[in-house]
């Protein structure tokens, strides 16, 4: 039996314990927190994460957990109507996108994996892999070792499978965070929303539940130092001072700090190929994105989806492997490239919203193709 180990809980290294376990591999999972959980409020999943999803055959209770839109709403910064665009759903049945809290969407991806026998060690990472012609012998913190057929590296931007294997590669700061927080959502605030024409401040809601929704803003910033969590709804709440309309009236509610989330934005783009011998990258460890096109978890999920499908018809782990990383490279490029055009638009806003939009579908178009 082919012995894997997946280093990370995260939403790659979960998704991937699911593809590979249902191909009859034995799947151990590491992670280096001292719980599998997730943090952060709230993910948007676009169409192609959910046909993912649905792929890994957890849709429906993602679709249970959160709130399906059909449309994308763009508002002036007093909520005037600029325009109302169709969200085509990736499959029928499905919406053309999810949005529901983070920590909920790895729950289920958790249960799920575990459910179907999945191993998991916490607060332990590896300190060495060596990777031999038929396996891949790896050393971990806590004093263990032993050696595996194939080593997955899910574990996130500041990946350690990554640094050990492939050297040292750090990300790149784009100039802007990310505030996100979780609001009650009025009944009129029903689909994907965003609010154009306000400099250097890229806001919008996503309804996550019946009764709930996220706020996002985008904004720039001088350097990656995280303000104080207390401090984060006063400052999230100057930031969007310049709105009226459903903002403004949001603005009022963001009291509570633990419902926060602050995050710098930082890219990594791994040079090809995201394998060495008997070793690979998946999701952020290789493809770490902004959120502008929302479609970082679909490309972490796609990942998984793509090197079960290769593993299983290669003649070897490695060609499989190889084959993987090409298939990938070019699509989790794209995203990562028109995510960091958009956040630089977004930070140098003479840049028309024409313009922004037209790449933005471009990318819709792009990412509804085939993974």
């Amino acid at each position: 039996m082919t012995r894997v180990l997946i280093v990370g809980g995260g939403i790659s290294g979960l998704a991937a314990s699911l593809v590979l376990a249902r191909q009859g591999m034995d799947v151990d999972l590491v992670e280096r927190s001292s719980r599998v959980e997730a943090l952060g409020s709230g993910i948007t999943l676009i169409g192609p994460a959910l046909r993912a999803l649905d792929d890994l055959g957890v849709v429906d209770e993602c679709l249970a957990g959160g709130y399906g839109s059909t449309q994308f709403h763009i508002r002036t910064p007093d909520g005037g109507e600029i325009a109302n665009l169709p969200l085509h759903p990736s499959r029928p049945g499905l919406p053309g996108l999810l949005g529901m809290k983070r920590p909920q969407l790895h729950r289920i991806l958790f249960d799920r994996a575990v459910s179907e026998g999945l191993a998991v060690r916490t607060g332990v990472s590896p300190t060495a892999i060596e990777n031999r012609e038929d396996a891949a012998a790896v050393a971990f913190s806590d004093g263990a070792s032993a050696e595996f057929d194939l080593v997955v590296g899910a574990d996130g931007l500041r990946s350690t499978v990554r640094d050990l294997v492939f050297g040292p590669v750090r990300p790149t700061f784009q100039g802007q965070a990310c505030i996100r927080v979780i609001l009650p959502r009025p009944a009129e605030i029903d689909q994907e929303m965003q609010f154009h024409g306000c400099r250097y401040r890229h806001v919008g809601f996503t309804p996550i539940g019946p009764d709930s929704m996220y706020l996002y803003c985008c904004v720039p910033v001088p350097d990656a130092t995280r303000p104080p969590q207390e401090d984060l709804p006063r400052i999230l709440r100057e930031y969007l001072a310049p709105f009226g309309g459903p903002v403004a009236a949001a603005r009022e509610h963001m009291t509570d700090p633990d419902l926060v989330n602050y995050a710098v934005l930082e890219t990594i783009l791994v040079d090809p190929p995201w394998h060495s011998g008997r070793t690979v990258l998946v999701g952020d460890a290789a493809h770490c994105t902004t959120p502008q096109l929302a479609a970082g978890g679909a490309m972490c999920l796609e990942d998984t989806l793509v090197l079960g499908a290769e593993l299983a018809s290669a003649s070897s782990i490695p060609a499989g492997l190889k084959a993987y990383s090409e298939r990938r490279f070019d699509r989790c490029r794209y995203v990562v490239e028109s995510s960091v055009q958009l956040s630089a638009w977004q930070i140098l806003p003479e840049t028309p919203d024409e313009e922004q939009r037209r790449l933005f579908g471009e990318a819709v178009a792009v990412l509804a193709g085939p993974y």
